[in-house]
């Protein structure tokens, strides 16, 4: 997930969630969704860890676009790749793993195993 995306999405659901409570003063419906713009920032705050789903953010991006637009666009962006600076290359230990995972699952036979794992080693 893009990163930037997702710190630009934090931001504007923690500046809605904290105008919704100054006016609101004691209502309980603006402090609910101040609550749930807080907890997004939060969802958002994970995801740049890795610890929270493309899914969780996909789903607190939602109720951001009614709360917060441009930290709801900005959170589903985040999740679709969208000028990605983020993204780590896949390095051969990983392309030798999830060739095995295939391998091992069945997925694919042992001559397409053995001409994949060929030409990733071909490429080092």
């Amino acid at each position: 997930m893009n990163k930037t995306f997702l710190t630009v999405a934090q931001v504007f659901a923690i500046i809605s969630g904290v105008l919704f409570i100054f006016p609101g003063g004691l209502l309980i419906f603006p402090l609910v969704l101040a609550y749930f713009n807080f907890k997004a920032a939060s969802v958002f705050d994970k995801a740049k860890k890795g610890e929270a789903t493309k899914e969780q953010v996909t789903n607190y991006s939602i109720y951001l676009i009614f709360t917060s637009t441009i930290g709801g666009i900005f959170g589903l962006l985040s999740g679709t790749g969208v000028s990605s600076t983020d993204t780590e290359p896949v390095t051969v230990e990983q392309k030798l793993k999830q060739l095995d995972g295939l391998f091992d699952r069945g997925v694919i036979s042992r001559e397409e195993y053995e001409a994949r794992r060929k030409a990733i080693l071909e490429n080092i």
